[in-house]
């Protein structure tokens, strides 16, 4: 009986597992994490501009534009790449 009532209980839980992981997760942090991820990564591009580092400027920007392309500060640092490049002719 009482392996009876183990196996039912371990049944129970393998059943409710993927409802109580569900219920764990939060799916707006990701987004929200993205935006901060994404605005560290640009304000440190624009240090790295401001100090002349522009290869480490370039990189910061790069991931900041995988993460949140259209973010303000995302778009500020871009910005401020774009008018430190060489007018091609």
């Amino acid at each position: 009986m009482l392996k009876y009532n183990a196996s039912m209980l371990n049944l129970v839980f393998v059943a409710m597992l993927p409802w109580l992981t569900a219920c764990s997760l939060d799916t707006t942090q990701k987004p929200q994490a993205d935006q901060l991820a994404a605005d560290i990564y640009a304000q440190l591009a624009l240090g790295y501009m401001q100090s002349g580092h522009l290869t480490l400027a370039k990189q910061r920007l790069n991931k900041a534009m995988q993460l949140m392309p259209s973010g303000k500060l995302t778009l500020e640092a871009a910005q401020q790449w774009q008018t430190m490049q060489p007018v091609q002719p």
